[in-house]
């Protein structure tokens, strides 16, 4: 089945469809820049999953947990006392919404602070339309025996600094100072604990790679669920590495072109754009 949701005063839908998640292995249950689950999937916040997770406290009647969802389907609430973050949108945890439908109605609690996971949460008056899934997805275990294998190798060779540290993804006049791979394959090794994607390309110098690490959660989402490879630059895809000391990643995509970026702690910082389709194509290989 797959599952949407609608505003239950003007009846506008304010989720994609979207698949219930029960793959725990996709979830990200500790505090980070990790979003807490995969786009387009939901979980109940009593999933199993969470049981152990920061969001203990989380309100029983905002049941309906989302990765960030953009301005196309729900609001920032008016009242800036609500959702005023260090970095953003941020739930201060008195239960009051700061998600609002386009017609005002209050239905949601977000979470987009630099201190946690991004999350949305949806209230239970929201009404909840199901369906048969004309696509289910694939079984995963295969997969995910696959990758387990493949991200057991070791990583060979240090990665590039390709530059481009100010690109900024809201900045698109300036995405043509990055680095612009054409084409692009991926890989990934390092091991379930520190995990990392390796980038190859030919418009990078020869014998060097990209060396992204990411955590075990996101590498399954992206692996074996098929997670679109990037997000809008309203709200890129982000990710930290399970390490204390690992990159902030962050991937949108413009018309042809999607943009990666990281940055870390260490104040290392490098941009790069990559063709849609060599991207996609590249984990679709993966």
């Amino acid at each position: 089945m797959r599952s949407r949701f609608r505003c239950p005063r003007c009846g506008e839908v304010l989720t994609p469809w979207s698949r219930e998640l029960e793959l725990a292995e996709a979830l990200n249950p500790f505090e980070s820049q990790t979003w807490l689950l995969p786009a387009q999937w939901f979980v109940r916040w009593d999933h199993p999953g969470l049981r152990d997770s920061y969001l203990g406290g989380h309100p029983a009647s905002y049941p309906w947990l989302f990765a960030p969802l953009t301005r196309w389907w729900v609001q920032v609430h008016p009242d800036s006392r609500r959702t005023a973050g260090c970095c953003g949108l941020a739930h201060s945890g008195s239960g009051l919404p700061n998600l609002v439908c386009a017609c005002g109605l209050e239905i949601g609690l977000g979470h987009r602070d630099c201190s946690g996971p991004h999350w949305y949460a949806l209230h239970e008056s929201v009404v909840h339309e199901q369906e048969v899934d004309a696509t289910p997805p694939q079984a995963t275990a295969g997969r995910l025996a696959r990758l387990r294998y493949r991200v057991g190798r070791p990583i060979a060779g240090p990665g590039h600094d390709p530059g481009g540290r100010n690109v900024g993804h809201h900045e698109r006049a300036r995405w043509n100072e990055a680095l612009r791979l054409r084409e692009a394959t991926i890989d990934c090794g390092g091991g379930i604990e520190d995990p990392a994607l390796v980038i190859e390309s030919p418009q990078l110098p020869p014998g060097t790679q990209l060396v992204v690490p990411l955590p075990w959660c996101q590498l399954v989402r992206l692996a074996v669920l098929g997670e679109q490879p990037w997000g809008e630059a309203e709200s890129p895809l982000r990710w930290m590495s399970g390490r204390r000391e690992g990159p902030h990643v962050s991937v949108s995509r413009y018309r042809r072109r999607v943009l990666l970026t990281a940055w870390g702690p260490d104040q290392t910082a490098w941009a790069v754009t990559i063709e849609v389709r060599a991207w996609a194509d590249a984990w679709a290989w993966l």
